[in-house]
C-alpha cells in the first residue's frame, strides 16, 4: 500500500513539473537570474513539446510498470533516440555548401576573367546580387566590411562564418591576390569550383553507403521496441525479475549497454570532422 501511494505521489509531482515546465516555455519564463552564463544556456536550451512528450512517456511507463529505471529509459529513448537515427543532416548541409561556394567562386572568375571586376574589391561586390541563399548572408557581411575593416580580415571572419575548408581556401588565394597581386586569380578559382564540385559528388556516394548502417540501427530499434512493449503488456509474469532491486540494476546496465551501443553505431556512420586550414589570428587569441 505504501509502495503504491509513494508511486502516484511521484507520477503526480512529474506531471505537475511538466505543466509547469510547458507553461513557463510558452510564456518564455526565465528561472535564473538575466545576465548570467547560465541564464543564456537556458535560454538557448528551451522547454520544447519533444521534452513534455518525454516525461508524459515516463510517467506513463511507470505507472504501467512501477519500475523507475524503465521511466527513466523512456524519457531518454524519446528525447535521443530520434538524434541518434537521424543522420545525413551534416552530408546535406556539406554539399549545399559545396556547390553554393563553387557557384560563388565560379562567379568570382567570370567577373574577373571578363574583365567586368577591375579588382578583387570590386569583384567581391557585384558577387554579393548573384551569391546563393546559403551563403548569401556571409558575402554580405564580407562586402559590408571590407571598408572600415580591409579584405584580409573580412575574408578571414567570411571564412569564419561558413565554416568550411572550401571557404578557407577560396579566402587564402583572393587574400595573397590582395597581398602580392599578380595574374592568375581567375584559373585558380575556376579549379577551386571543379574541386568543389567533385567534393559533392563524393560526398553524395559515401552518404549512400552511411545510410545502410542508419536503415539497420531503426530496424533494430523499432523491433526492440516492439518486442519490449508486448512482453510488457502480456507477460509481466516474464518480466517480474525486474520489480526487484537487483532487477533495477539489472534492467539500468541494459539500458546503458543498449545505448552505448547505439550511440556506438552512430558514431561509425557519422562524417569525419574536417579540419579549418585557415585560423584568425585574433580569434584564435580570444579563444584562448
Amino acid at each position: 500500500m505504501t509502495a503504491g501511494v509513494l508511486l502516484l505521489t511521484l507520477a503526480g509531482l512529474l506531471v505537475s513539473a511538466g505543466v509547469v515546465a510547458g507553461v513557463a516555455a510558452a510564456r518564455g519564463v526565465n528561472f535564473l537570474p538575466a545576465g548570467t552564463r547560465s541564464s543564456r544556456l537556458r535560454h538557448r536550451r528551451q522547454v520544447t513539446p519533444l521534452h513534455l512528450g518525454a516525461l508524459a512517456a515516463g510517467v506513463l511507463v511507470l505507472l504501467i510498470t512501477g519500475w523507475p529505471v524503465a521511466a527513466l529509459a523512456a524519457v531518454g529513448g524519446v528525447v535521443f533516440i530520434p538524434k541518434v537515427l537521424g543522420g545525413g543532416k551534416a552530408a546535406k548541409q556539406l554539399i549545399a555548401t559545396s556547390e553554393a561556394l563553387a557557384d560563388w567562386t565560379r562567379r568570382l572568375a567570370d567577373l574577373i576573367s571578363s574583365g567586368a571586376a577591375g579588382s578583387t574589391r570590386e569583384a567581391l561586390r557585384r558577387s554579393l546580387t548573384s551569391a546563393p541563399a546559403s551563403i548569401a548572408p556571409a558575402v554580405s557581411n564580407l562586402v559590408t566590411r571590407m571598408g572600415p575593416q580591409g579584405v584580409e580580415s573580412a575574408l578571414r571572419q567570411f571564412a569564419d562564418e561558413v565554416g568550411d575548408p572550401a571557404a578557407d581556401k577560396i579566402a587564402m588565394v583572393l587574400i595573397l591576390r590582395e597581398r602580392n597581386g599578380g595574374p592568375g586569380l581567375a584559373e585558380v578559382l575556376t579549379a577551386l569550383a571543379a574541386d568543389l564540385d567533385e567534393r559533392s559528388r563524393m560526398v553524395r556516394e559515401v552518404e549512400a553507403e552511411r545510410a545502410k548502417p542508419r536503415a539497420n540501427m531503426r530496424t533494430i530499434v523499432v523491433t526492440t521496441l516492439i518486442l519490449v512493449v508486448g512482453m510488457t503488456l502480456f507477460a509481466r509474469t516474464f518480466l517480474s525479475g525486474y520489480s526487484t532491486v537487483l532487477g533495477q540494476l539489472a534492467l539500468l546496465l541494459d539500458v546503458v549497454v543498449f545505448g552505448t551501443a547505439l550511440r556506438w553505431m552512430r558514431r561509425l556512420s557519422d562524417a569525419p570532422t574536417r579540419p579549418r586550414v585557415l585560423v584568425d589570428p585574433g580569434l584564435a587569441m580570444v579563444d584562448r
